[in-house]
């Protein structure tokens, strides 16, 4: 296969993306029904078999999305591993602890880093559709969604069943009624217990929002571009805004007037999301050049140890990257 088809198999359009409509336990409870989840990079922890997964390799962290019309939520769960979430398009109400009893508003651009064993669920608010991308840490995501168990009772009589190991029995699509020894336990009031909760301002740090982003030093000297640390481990060479220690971390471009970052390589996995604008990425490795453009919204998931270079095509255009750790190195021009 030559590094052209390789790279066009590591591109995922935006409009060329496939929603899956019962991946989870609540996606036929009324008020989550109308609910979208997307698998771009990995299968993440989708609970159904059937659930679309564009591009099922990982590097130690998944890749997806949801999307969901006004006042459909995503409700409360909790993961073992680092979620981080971009929102692309709308408004969401972000709410959490064990009862959801705070909340807070994420606007397009907005960036949050989740902490673990915190429950947490999302709507969407206002007229708008709402899109945000998700990166959830670790190939196997944590090894699921843990659930409240409000929401395992409220999907009942709706033909989902979550079962004990994870997966999803859909009697709608064929599969048998799992028996009650087969059906996942609800957590008890003690483990309930066992999880944390915040206030709205200890969760503050961990948000970055797009009208307070902030540059850092470029790693590109002699180009005229902004470059953004957004979320990564207090303990990096980069002065992230969000400071976590997730495993995962977030950077992001913006290149204006067909500026050009020059060809470059990372230690870590890289993961390109377009956010608007467009941007060519030409790719080398091992003595192949190749080359795709990127328009606003796609995902591209660069090949690990090759060496790529960003140039702005026209107006501007806003690029994120999602590193695999959470103290990425500075990339080596070449």
């Amino acid at each position: 296969m030559s590094l052209q088809q390789e790279i066009n198999n590591q591109l995922v359009r935006y409009m060329e993306l496939i929603p899956g409509t019962s991946a989870f336990i609540d996606a036929r409870t009324p008020g989550s029904h109308l609910k979208d989840n997307f698998c771009i990079i990995g299968a993440g922890v989708a609970e159904s078999s059937r659930q679309h997964v564009h591009i099922r390799d990982t590097a130690g962290f998944n890749i997806g999305a949801a999307g969901q019309p006004p006042g459909i939520k995503n409700s409360l769960h909790s993961h073992r591993t680092a979620e981080l979430f971009v929102v692309f398009k709308g408004q969401f109400r972000l709410y959490w602890g064990n009862e959801g009893e705070y909340d807070a508003v994420l606007s397009k651009g907005d960036v949050i880093s989740i902490p673990t064993n915190l429950f947490r669920g999302f709507e969407v608010v206002g007229r708008d559709y709402g899109f945000m991308y998700s990166v959830l840490g670790g190939d196997d995501s944590g090894g699921g969604v843990i659930w409240h168990p409000g929401v395992i009772t409220d999907s009942q009589g709706h033909g989902l069943y979550l079962k004990a190991d994870g997966s999803l029995a859909d009697t709608q699509a064929g599969d048998a009624v799992p028996t009650q020894e087969e059906l996942m336990p609800l957590l008890t009031e003690q483990e309930m217990q066992q999880f944390d909760t915040y206030t709205v301002e200890q969760m503050l740090p961990f948000v970055a929002m797009s009208k307070d982003y902030r540059p850092v030093v470029n790693d590109f000297a002699g180009v005229d571009y902004q470059q953004y640390a957004l979320t990564g481990s207090p303990l990096a060479g980069y002065d992230f805004q969000v400071k976590s220690h997730d495993d995962v971390s977030i950077q992001a471009y913006k290149l204006a007037n067909q500026t050009a970052l020059p060809l470059h390589k990372r230690k870590e996995k890289q993961v390109l999301i377009n956010f608007s604008g467009d941007t060519e990425v030409e790719v080398v490795q091992n003595g192949e050049t190749a080359s795709v453009l990127l328009t606003t919204g796609d995902v591209f998931n660069v090949p690990l140890g090759a060496a790529i270079s960003l140039k702005n095509v026209r107006g501007e255009s806003f690029t994120y990257c999602i590193l695999g750790s959470d103290q990425p190195e500075k990339p080596e021009v070449v």
